[in-house]
């Protein structure tokens, strides 16, 4: 029955309902979908007979050199990106086990599922949220979390690939900072270290980001960890030779692999960081307005002016909590490197903030895994966050 045109920016079910075709919305797709997976179907047995007969001959033909002749069909099932075929008819020969170009043996899904997965798991959807998404639109329960995982390692060489890449060295600014995840070992559970570097640089008048790489530690946020993470980015090209800052949480193995690998950069150290662990040693009855006059100091401005208002902090505290303003003034010359950054660029540096979100995100992410099975599991679940951050920041 020749239906005619849709009008544009109608509404189908009540367009159909007013023609008096008596058809809602659901009915018409749904009859679309399974004449598309019928003729998907048909399509995949054709190709497969033509195989076939391009190997033995037809059927009625007799030919002395055939090695082998055919032996009826088999039923197997197979997953579209259009939804499942429970019945496709693979020919079977006797004598041959035959592979087909439409399809591998063994086969149960189509190539074009398994990158559809993929994808979705490198946008960030979890494993168990990709079944509930795909089995409405694959029609049937085919695809589970298990399915989901092993299609995800694919994801190795990707992740290989990302570790062993050429950095161009082109940034300006580092952010440096680890995050920690729960990962079994072959005995127990372990927590993982994971060590990130962040880096910004200048183009025009954007500034440009990316998330450098990650490291799995073994143990945690050691010196001996970040010297081998740092030596590891600078042989693959990150020189330093634009650097001008890295920004720290205040990490002393971390610190000291800077000064080893990038003697000439400067350190920031974290504001948030350092106002918090201020806060810890502080009575609750002062502690707002202890911290509230010290933030002033990174509002003042410029470098010159945030001197003048710590002294003025300095001084009036001193005699209050000497200990508090005794661990400010061991650090306030880094906390103030950021004042000799470009204006639009102090705020983003000044704090580890930037970092602190990427791993919100990857918190968010590995929240329902109360534990990772492996390494290499962690290491997938990172990577396709940052993958997914990373491609954010490209295209803003």
């Amino acid at each position: 029955m020749v239906i005619g045109i849709i009008p544009k920016n109608r509404n189908l079910s009540k367009y159909f309902r007013e023609g008096g075709y008596g058809l809602s919305e659901e009915e018409i797709w749904g009859d679309l979908k399974a004449e598309a997976i019928a003729g998907i179907k048909a399509m995949i047995e054709i190709s497969m007979e033509g195989e076939i007969q391009e190997l033995i001959g037809r059927r009625w033909e007799h030919k002395p050199d055939r090695i082998t002749s055919r032996n009826g069909h088999y039923i197997r099932g197979l997953l579209t990106s259009f939804g499942y075929i429970g019945d496709l008819k693979v020919p079977r020969l006797r004598r041959s086990k035959k592979g087909y170009k439409v399809i591998k043996r063994y086969q149960r899904r189509m190539e074009e599922v398994d990158k559809m997965i993929l994808e979705m798991f490198l946008a960030g959807v979890s494993t168990r949220r990709v079944k509930e998404v795909l089995e409405p639109v694959l029609g049937r329960e085919v695809v589970s979390s298990g399915l989901v995982s092993k299609i995800s390692k694919a994801l190795d060489k990707e992740v290989e690939g990302y570790h062993s890449r050429k950095i161009e060295d082109k940034y300006e600014y580092l952010i440096a900072d680890g995050i920690f995840l729960n990962a079994k070992s072959p005995v127990y559970k372990k927590r993982r270290c994971v060590l990130v570097v962040y880096g910004m640089w200048r183009e025009g008048v954007k500034v440009r980001r990316e998330i450098i790489d990650f490291e799995l530690a073994c143990k945690g946020e050691s010196e001996n960890a970040w010297e081998k993470f740092l030596y590891k980015l600078y042989y693959r090209g990150l020189e330093g030779k634009r650097l001008k800052m890295v920004t720290i949480d205040g990490n002393k193995g971390l610190r000291n692999g800077i000064e080893l690998i990038y003697p000439h950069v400067k350190i920031q150290r974290c504001w948030a960081h350092k106002l918090r662990n201020m806060s810890k040693k502080l009575s609750r009855k002062i502690n707002k307005g202890c911290i509230e006059e010290l933030k002033e100091v990174y509002e003042a401005g410029d470098y010159n002016k945030a001197v003048i208002v710590y002294r003025r902090w300095a001084n009036f505290w001193r005699g209050i909590e000497p200990e508090v303003v005794k661990s400010m003034e061991e650090d306030i010359e880094e906390l103030l490197n950021f004042y000799r950054c470009e204006e639009d660029i102090r705020k983003k540096v000044r704090t580890t903030n930037i970092i602190e979100r990427v791993f919100r995100e990857v918190r968010r992410r590995t929240r329902p895994m109360s534990c990772f099975q492996n390494r290499e599991s962690v290491e997938r679940i990172v990577f396709a966050v940052f993958y997914r951050l990373n491609n954010i920041y490209k295209n803003r």
